[in-house]
């Protein structure tokens, strides 16, 4: 009866894609098989018929504490859903929701995953459909349903997946916002970010990089008004009200999670230490042992943590996953630089890669071995996907061009 209910579950989603995609059909074989991929690593770690990298550790961590707050506090965890410390996983409290309603399940859990990081794969569709267009948006879909570790974390109980659907639903609010400046997409873009706070502190670093680049937009605007004696009053106040989170966070106001104050040097260096050990440690001479080399080291640190890692490090069969996850990024890289004067022309992807370069840099900096910078890097690998998605080559999955009206 167990086992029946995370069957259920994964077919109640299949059955919703297949009935939701009548409507869309251009999207029914690019959904299903998305899903397909997911539910299929779900079910392979669910019966321990291959044992997938990451599936235990954290994941076991955080089911082991949703059964706890199932049986401690059942639908009352609700209220401190957004209460945090590293001890309270916000993933964990939303599954013990679940499990208190329905009974615990683990691959009821794992079918969450699987409904999000499906669901993620439409919204990078849509987000890039805002931005580009029919083509790159199917694409940059395909790219998303068929990238490995962002399978392997939409089939896991793990904060990835959760991460990339909030970060998705925060740019395309910063999409709606920059085109309408209406108050429902700022709405959308701060909730969304206000979660991402809790599954992960420096995920929520994208909307300080949104708030300052909009701010300093608003301030050019309000200069060229003043040089014809105008004051859009407005503005000012937009400016100010704006300007609230990044003081707070600027002085210490706003704490992040796993993110030390942006003026302790010291702090910083030792964070950005922990981690070079073990097996799939970055070199030993990365160590940063002083402000200078915070920045210089950290330039190749951050290298490191997008591509490595490299052949010379691969040291056990597991490695070899890691290198094929860092070549595709370099290939994403190398099709971003091809649209590099399109993407910085455009004030919406302009925005994005400032999001990503921030990112880059954040993780780039705490992490200091090629086995966490895997998870890590998954967090934003949409953000690869969406900039580079005009220059994807088709993938052989791809259909027949079709007219599309948005």
């Amino acid at each position: 009866m167990e086992n029946l209910l995370g069957w259920f579950f994964l077919l109640i989603i299949f059955i919703f894609i297949f009935v939701w995609t009548i409507k869309y059909r251009y999207l029914r074989n690019l959904l299903l098989i998305a899903f397909l991929l997911r539910a299929t690593c779900a079910l392979f770690d669910y019966y321990d018929l291959i044992i997938l990298p990451d599936s235990r550790n954290d994941a076991s961590k955080f089911e082991v504490k949703a059964i706890e707050y199932s049986k401690n506090d059942g639908l009352l965890i609700i209220f401190d859903l957004f209460k945090y410390s590293t001890a309270d996983p916000i993933i964990s409290k939303i599954i013990s929701i679940f499990y208190t309603i329905f009974g615990h399940n683990k691959l009821m859990a794992q079918s969450i995953s699987v409904t999000l990081g499906t669901a993620s794969v439409y919204l990078v569709y849509h987000l890039c459909l805002m931005i580009w267009d029919y083509r790159s948006a199917k694409k940059a879909a395909w790219a998303t349903a068929l990238f490995p570790t962002l399978i392997l974390y939409s089939s896991l109980i793990l904060r990835e997946v959760y991460i990339v659907f909030f970060l998705l639903v925060g740019l395309i609010g910063i999409v709606k916002f920059i085109k309408k400046k209406n108050i429902t997409s700022l709405l959308q873009i701060l909730v969304s970010f206000f979660i991402l706070k809790f599954f992960h502190g420096p995920a929520a670093i994208g909307v300080f990089i949104f708030l300052f680049y909009f701010i300093l937009n608003l301030i050019k605007k309000v200069f060229n008004k003043l040089y014809y004696l105008r004051i859009n009053l407005s503005s000012v106040f937009v400016i100010v009200i704006l300007s609230i989170p990044l003081v707070m966070l600027l002085t210490d106001n706003i704490s992040i999670n796993y993110l030390p104050s942006l003026f302790d040097i010291s702090a910083i260096i030792y964070k950005s230490n922990l981690g070079i050990h073990d097996i799939a440690s970055y070199p030993s001479w990365l160590t940063v042992n002083n402000n200078y080399e915070l920045f210089t080291k950290g330039i190749i640190k951050s290298f490191y943590f997008l591509y490595s890692p490299f052949i010379w490090d691969i040291k056990t069969p597991y490695h070899l996953i890691g290198l094929l996850d860092g070549t595709l990024y370099l290939i994403l890289t190398f099709y971003i630089i091809k649209n590099w004067h399109i993407i910085w022309t455009n004030p919406i992807t302009r925005i994005i890669v400032l999001i990503l370069i921030a990112y880059i840099i954040v993780y780039g900096l705490g992490v200091g071995n090629f086995g966490t910078g895997i998870r890590h890097r998954s967090k934003f690998t949409v953000l690869f996907i969406i900039l580079a998605a005009p220059k994807i080559h088709k993938f052989i999955f791809s259909t027949k061009k079709k007219l599309y009206k948005r």
